[in-house]
C-alpha cells in the first residue's frame, strides 16, 4: 500500500512539473498574445539581453514577438513615441529598449529582469496599462544590489523596489489600495504653469515696447480701430514667437533624455537671475541686467515706428526672440518640468497656457489704449515702480526656484 502510495505522488508531481508551466504558458498567451518590441540594432548590450534573454522567454510563453529597429527604420520611432504618448508613459520610464504587450496592456522598459517579467506574465490580474522600467544595463557588469526597478501606472505613482524584491510586493500593495494615487504634483502643475506664466509676462522688457508703440501711434494720431488691429497683431506675433521657442525647448529636451536635469538647470538659473534682479534693486550700476540687448533695442523702435504691418510683425518678431534672455530661466525650469512629468501632448498643451498667461498683460494694456490718459498713467507708473518690481520679481524667482527643486525634481 505503501508503495503504491509513493507512486501515485510521484505520478502526480510528474503531472504536476508538465502541466503547472504548461498552464503558466497558455495563461501568458491568453493574457498577451503579441509582443512589440523597439529597440536599437546598434547597442551590443541591448542585443544580448533582448535577443539571447527576453525575446526566447516570450516566445516560450508563446507569445508572438515583433522586432522594430527604430534606428535605421525612422518610422519606427515614430510609432514608438505615439504608443508611449498615448499610453501616457512619462518620459523618464522610457526606455532605448520598449516593449509594448497586447498593445500596451504591459509595458517593459529597458532591461527588466525576466523574474519580474514573469511574474507580470503569470499574475493573475494587472492593473491597467502597467509599465515596469529598469534601464541599466545588467549585462554589462552592473551590480544588481545597487539598482531598483520602477513600477508605474496611470492612475498611481511610480515606485522602486530592489531587483531582488518580487513584483507581487507592488501587486500586494495595490490589491489592497495602498497606492498612493498619482502625485500631487501633477495637480500642481497647471497652477504653478499659471503663475509663472504670468509672472514671466510682467516683465518690463515687452510691456515698455508695447507702451512705447501704443504711445507712438497717439502722436500720429491713429484711430483706436488702428491701434487694436496693430497690437493684436504685435501681442500674437509675440505669443507665437514664445511659443515656438518653449516648442524648440521641449523636444530639445525630449530628445536629450534628461527632463529632470534640464528643470534643475532651469530653476538654478531662475534662482540665479532672482538674484540678479536683487542685486540690480541695490546696485543700479550693476554690469549685468535683465533686459533686451542694447544693440538690439534701436532695431526695435525703427521697425516699430514705421507704423505698417509688415514693420510691427518684423518688430514683434525681435521682441519676442529679445525678451527671452530677460526671463528665460522660469521658461527652462518650467519646460523640463513639463518634460519631466507629462507626455508630450500634455506638455504642449501647458505650453499653450503657459503663453496666454505670458501675454496676458500686454492684452490688459493693449484694452487700456482706449483712454489715452489710463495709458499715460500706466506708462508713468512703469517707470516709476520698475525698481520695486526687480526686487519683488527677484524674489519670486528665487522662492519659485526653491519649489521647483524641492517639490517636483
Amino acid at each position: 500500500m505503501r508503495k503504491l502510495l509513493n507512486k501515485l505522488a510521484l505520478s502526480l508531481a510528474a503531472v504536476a512539473f508538465v502541466v503547472i508551466p504548461l498552464t503558466h504558458s497558455v495563461h501568458a498567451e491568453q493574457q498577451f498574445g503579441t509582443a512589440e518590441i523597439y529597440y536599437n540594432e546598434a547597442c551590443s548590450g541591448c542585443n544580448v539581453y533582448l535577443k539571447d534573454k527576453l525575446v526566447p522567454f516570450l516566445e516560450e510563453q508563446g507569445i508572438s514577438v515583433t522586432l522594430h529597429d527604430y534606428v535605421n527604420v525612422r518610422s519606427s520611432r515614430r510609432d514608438m513615441n505615439d504608443i508611449q504618448n498615448s499610453l501616457g508613459i512619462p518620459y523618464e520610464l522610457q526606455s532605448h529598449i520598449m516593449t509594448f504587450l497586447a498593445g500596451g496592456k504591459l509595458t517593459i522598459g529597458g532591461h527588466v529582469p525576466l523574474d519580474i517579467v514573469a511574474d507580470a506574465l503569470n499574475a493573475d490580474e494587472l492593473p491597467e496599462n502597467l509599465v515596469i522600467f529598469q534601464d541599466q544595463m545588467l549585462e554589462m557588469g552592473i551590480d544588481p544590489e545597487k539598482v531598483e526597478y520602477t513600477v508605474w501606472q496611470p492612475e498611481f505613482a511610480a515606485k522602486s523596489y530592489p531587483l531582488a524584491a518580487s513584483l507581487n510586493s507592488y501587486l500586494d500593495d495595490w490589491r489592497g489600495n495602498r497606492l498612493p494615487k498619482q502625485a500631487w504634483q501633477q495637480r500642481s502643475i497647471l497652477p504653478l504653469v499659471l503663475v509663472t506664466g504670468l509672472l514671466d509676462g510682467i516683465n518690463p522688457c515687452a510691456i515698455a515696447v508695447l507702451i512705447f508703440f501704443i504711445a507712438f501711434l497717439f502722436t500720429l494720431q491713429s484711430g483706436l480701430g488702428k491701434i487694436f488691429r496693430y497690437g493684436i497683431v504685435y501681442i500674437a506675433v509675440i505669443y507665437l514667437t514664445y511659443l515656438a521657442i518653449g516648442f524648440g525647448l521641449l523636444k530639445a529636451i525630449i530628445i536629450s533624455g534628461e527632463p529632470h536635469l534640464m528643470a534643475k538647470i532651469g530653476a538654478w538659473l531662475v534662482i540665479a537671475l532672482g538674484v540678479v534682479q536683487l542685486i540690480n534693486h541695490y546696485q543700479v550700476k550693476f554690469p549685468f541686467k535683465l533686459q533686451i540687448p542694447k544693440f538690439s533695442q534701436g532695431t526695435l523702435k525703427y521697425w516699430l515706428t514705421k507704423s505698417t504691418m509688415p514693420a510691427v510683425i518684423v518688430g514683434a518678431f525681435f521682441v519676442g526672440l529679445c525678451t527671452f534672455p530677460c526671463s528665460g530661466g522660469i521658461y527652462v525650469a518650467i519646460i523640463g518640468l513639463l518634460a519631466a512629468n507629462n507626455t508630450f501632448w500634455q506638455g504642449l498643451g501647458y505650453l499653450l497656457v503657459y503663453n496666454v498667461m505670458f501675454v496676458a498683460p500686454l492684452i490688459v494694456l493693449l484694452a487700456l489704449a482706449a483712454n489715452k490718459f489710463t495709458l499715460g498713467k500706466v506708462a508713468q507708473w512703469q517707470s516709476e515702480a520698475d525698481k520695486g518690481l526687480k526686487f519683488w520679481s527677484g524674489l519670486t524667482m528665487i522662492a519659485l526656484g526653491i519649489i521647483i527643486l524641492i517639490w517636483f525634481v
